[in-house]
């Protein structure tokens, strides 16, 4: 009886200590690092642990490591507790509470394979033995670990699987919402329901809110995290109150950075309306974020917690920095506060950290008023900030030698070899990126260090050297690459900064290498890497582009093996000079490649592009002013190449463009006499290894139309967006589904994203015709089309039900056509019409060849910029006539415009305003 209660009393002490560490990996998960027991926390570990049996002893020893930041050390200890333990024929709570404390542990120091077999452990033994309320905690750091590792969709299916449609309701048009109602009966937030444990469903809406907002779903996070925020409230947990208002901050914040960059993209592209908007919102963002991190802070200091009470610090030292106050007064009272507060904690790996974000924070606001480069891999502070941004750094570096903590230590070695860079001090730059290198235990990390090596090799003329890091950090991004884009969405903006100068710093470091050789065969090696990489750099962006919904399969076949007659051009914009690359069949197993240089700024470059895109889309222009430059740009790309294209007798040109030359139809580049097009067939690809080469059978294929005539006003980011009635749409698609037999066209209120995938599943159509307005953002979740559906939205600002036309996304078109691949139907054209780029915005014009990859089509037509209502109807119908008479794509798009520049040499209606904007995006066979 006596041992029966004194293990009562001891499992009783265990399940408290359990709700303190759950409650720590709650704070670890909202907050912007890892928290360290408390000195309460310790004293109830000491209590529960007050046995005198060798297990229980070494559990005790682990978590006194634990507490100094040992976490190498506790783990040792916690393992050797669980050797101990291991002659037990079933698992002991005690071993079960080991096991917890090494999924804490594992998670701290990045390993987290480790982890995840832990907590798959303990979740077992809490199901064998029928204890629900702690099956859902640790489902909820379950999700946790995932969502560490990027995975969080995984993590989101574990807190809350609503992928269940409800009765009645297409599995393609549901709407996934943050509601209890919809969660899987086995998932985390609806056994904290049903269970009635408030401090498991603090904790699972808090885990749905940070990956929400990892995946840049900031709307559902926000209501997750009120929702954490509510329920904790009515608790009176102060702790829990102070983790829901970080998750709250750290989402306005991360809303406020999407539209500082949307500020940016709108400012390029010229839309000023759209460039306020946002900073008005990025603006509100902030502050709101602002207003959740001094909440969270005064929680922190009224509860002595120091280590929260430094993560709100660096928080409003972020915001206070990006809204530019008036007054640095505010900024240096912060910064002053937390480097305070950062001598008061104990070493550990977050002290660590937090020196190192210091050591960032620091330089930014004189660098900010200079409008300097605050890119975290490039900028350079001033000498008086440098030195105290050094000191941190070694601060950094020494907890790390004292914990063993090798990332930690990389890192700040990393950030310390920056900063000697930004001093010329190359050699001891080198040395310490060395060191940064030889401790680094992440991928993520791994390929800013090797650039940085590159960065400096080449800054010292060893550019043999300094290509071997280039190319090394270029395969590490290989691997990660979709990782990165697929675990944040705000990387997406971060994409510029901190990955794209990688490959066109070795882009560059090749062509000057190209420059001096002499001999053929070293020239065309050097032009192949420089291809190779370019196709790298492609397909970087349109992973960015299209985000946490679309994971590329590149082929591996290059275009110019396999298509006869055909060449390719490849651009690269560099900072002083465009570099253009012609690729031709050379025999049947090789390739060969030409180099022209063009000396254009790449501002010069831009202007020039807007220019001659802003006079083609000028229908009414009679002088035909668009000529210069179109003749201009002609003479970049076709005149140095004309003899070749000449003599290997080409028919087809493949254009992957780079940068702000995606927005302008090569078609109508102008030779003094006649446009390319009446010479050559025309495609462009989004690089080599993303285009099949396998021709079509377009004498079987069939036509699922969609169309809108009517006007339509769709909510949009900006505000409501009004789009003209497009009356030739019927007569549009009466024409495309007469053409090809068995074809299929439906129109206005019947163009619903649920009847397109009824359609779909129904019957297999090759090409899918959507005549609609469209919109390509500057990611895939602002590019759409305008859909007849209507749908009600309660508008805050006037309490009025408004009704707006439904946006069928490019994730939603994905969805509807990824639902029947299960038929090997692969979708052979994707045809729109009346879609629309931005003037200037060379992001947008990505979501041409990125909608078409996302659907899962081989290709795509579709127009540039909004065309003439009946010169669409000419246009489109005569492509299809031609492609159906078994002439490839590019010949009938080539055909159609030929025909219709033949049938008005004289007048207005020969302006390319008319025919040019349409381009073949993809397969062009």
């Amino acid at each position: 009886t006596t041992k029966l209660w004194i293990m009562q009393r001891f499992l009783a002490r265990v399940h408290r200590l359990w709700v303190v560490l759950f409650l720590t990996t709650l704070i670890l998960c909202l907050g912007l690092g890892h928290s360290p027991f408390s000195m309460a926390q310790v004293r109830q570990v000491e209590m529960a642990t007050d046995r005198t049996s060798a297990p229980t002893q070494l559990v005790q020893q682990g978590l006194e490591h634990y507490q100094i930041g040992d976490v190498q050390g506790a783990i040792q200890l916690w393992q050797t507790a669980l050797s101990a333990d291991r002659e037990r024929n079933s698992p002991s709570i005690e071993e079960v509470t080991v096991r917890k404390y090494l999924v804490r542990a594992y998670q701290q120091v990045g390993q987290l394979a480790q982890a995840i077999a832990e907590v798959n452990r303990v979740i077992a033994y809490y199901r064998q033995m029928k204890e629900p309320i702690y099956v859902g905690r640790m489902l909820t750091e379950q999700a946790q670990l995932y969502s560490s590792l990027g995975q969080h969709r995984r993590a989101i299916a574990i807190l809350c699987d609503d992928s269940r449609p409800e009765a009645g309701e297409p599995r393609e048009i549901q709407q996934p919402t943050s509601n209890i109602q919809n969660c899987d009966r086995d998932s985390a937030l609806e056994i904290a329901q049903r269970q009635s444990d408030k401090l498991g469903e603090v904790a699972a809406w808090g885990s749905l809110g940070n990956a929400h907002r990892l995946q840049g779903e900031y709307d559902r996070a926000i209501r997750d995290f009120a929702r954490s925020l509510d329920i904790a409230q009515g608790t009176d947990n102060q702790t829990y109150i102070a983790s829901s208002l970080n998750g709250l901050a750290n989402t306005y914040a991360s809303l406020g950075q999407r539209n500082q960059r949307r500020v940016q993209f709108a400012s390029v592209a010229g839309d000023r309306k759209a460039a306020q908007k946002f900073q008005q919102d990025a603006v509100d963002n902030d502050n709101q974020a602002i207003q959740y991190f001094e909440k969270s802070l005064n929680l922190a200091r009224i509860q002595s917690d120091k280590a929260s009470e430094l993560r709100s610090l660096l928080g409003l030292v972020r915001l206070y920095h990006r809204q530019r106050r008036e007054t640095t007064a505010l900024v240096n009272t912060t910064l002053q506060q937390s480097l305070l507060v950062l001598e008061q904690l104990p070493d550990s790996r977050d002290k660590a950290y937090a020196a190192i974000q210091l050591a960032h924070l620091l330089p930014l606001d004189a660098m900010e008023r200079d409008g300097a480069d605050t890119n975290l891999a490039t900028q350079c502070p001033e000498s008086d900030l440098s030195a105290k941004s050094i000191g941190l750094l070694n601060l950094a570096i020494a907890i790390a030698q004292r914990l063993h903590d090798r990332e930690v230590q990389s890192f700040a070695n990393g950030r310390l070899g920056q900063i000697y860079e930004c001093r010329q001090d190359y050699q001891q730059a080198i040395n310490l990126t060395q060191q940064a290198l030889l401790t680094t235990t992440s991928n993520e990390t791994f390929y800013l260090w090797v650039w940085q090596a590159g960065r400096l090799l080449k800054a010292q003329g060893r550019v043999a050297e300094a290509i071997d890091f280039y190319e090394k950090s270029v395969d590490s991004l290989h691997h990660i690459r979709s990782d990165l884009a697929l675990q944040q969405r705000d990387f997406q903006f971060d994409f510029r900064d901190n990955v794209e100068p990688i490959y066109r710093e070795l882009i560059e470091l090749y062509l000057k290498q190209t420059e001096p050789l002499n001999q053929e065969g070293q020239m065309q090696r050097n032009l192949e890497s420089v291809l190779k990489t370019v196709d790298e750099l492609r397909l970087a962006e349109l992973q960015n582009y299209l985000g946490n919904d679309c994971a590329l399969a590149p082929v591996e076949q290059s275009v110019t093996l396999v298509a006869k007659n055909t060449a390719v051009l490849s651009s690269i914009v560099l900072k002083d000079r465009l570099a253009i690359v012609l690729s031709l069949p050379d025999g049947d197993e090789s390739v060969k490649s030409r180099l022209t240089w063009v000396p254009v700024q790449s501002q010069e470059l831009r202007n020039i592009i807007n220019d001659l895109r802003l006079n083609l889309e000028k229908r009414s222009d009679l002088e035909n002013t668009y000529r210069t430059r179109a003749q201009q740009v002609y003479d970049w790309f076709i005149r140095p190449f004309a003899a070749d294209l000449e003599r290997e007798k080409i028919e087809t040109l493949v254009f992957i463009q780079d940068g702000i030359l995606r927005s302008i139809p090569m078609a109508a580049l102008w030779d003094g006499k006649q446009f390319l097009v009446e010479k050559y067939a025309l495609a462009t690809a989004p690089a080599l290894t993303l285009t099949e080469s396998t021709p079509s059978n377009s004498q079987q294929v069939r036509i699922l139309a969609f169309g809108l005539s009517e006007s339509a006003t769709v909510e949009t980011d900006t505000g409501p967006a009004f789009f003209e009635p497009l009356s030739q749409v019927p007569s549009e698609l009466k024409s495309v589904t007469a053409i090809l037999p068995g074809s299929k066209g439906l129109l206005n209120q019947d163009f619903t994203p649920a009847r397109l995938q009824h359609e779909l599943e129904k019957n297999a159509y090759p090409v899918i015709h959507l005549a609609t307005h469209g919109k390509f953002g500057i990611d895939a979740e602002e590019t759409f089309l305008v859909t007849g559906n209507k749908v009600e939205e309660n508008r805050q600002a006037s309490r009025a039900i408004e009704r707006f036309n439904e946006k069928l996304t490019m994730n939603e078109l994905y969805q509807a056509i990824n639902n029947i691949r299960d038929r090997d139907s692969r979708i052979e054209l994707l045809t729109l019409t009346a879609c629309e780029t931005a003037v200037g915005s060379d992001r947008e014009a990505l979501g041409l060849a990125g909608i078409s990859i996302q659907a899962g089509a081989k290709s795509a037509v579709a127009s540039l910029w909004t065309v003439d209502d009946a010169a669409t109807v000419q246009l489109i119908a005569k492509f299809y006539q031609s492609w159906r008479g078994g002439v490839s794509k590019a010949k009938a798009l080539q055909v159609a415009q030929i025909v219709w520049i033949e049938a008005h040499r004289q007048g207005l209606y020969n302006h390319p305003g008319y025919w040019a904007p349409f381009i073949l995006v993809g397969n062009w066979l």
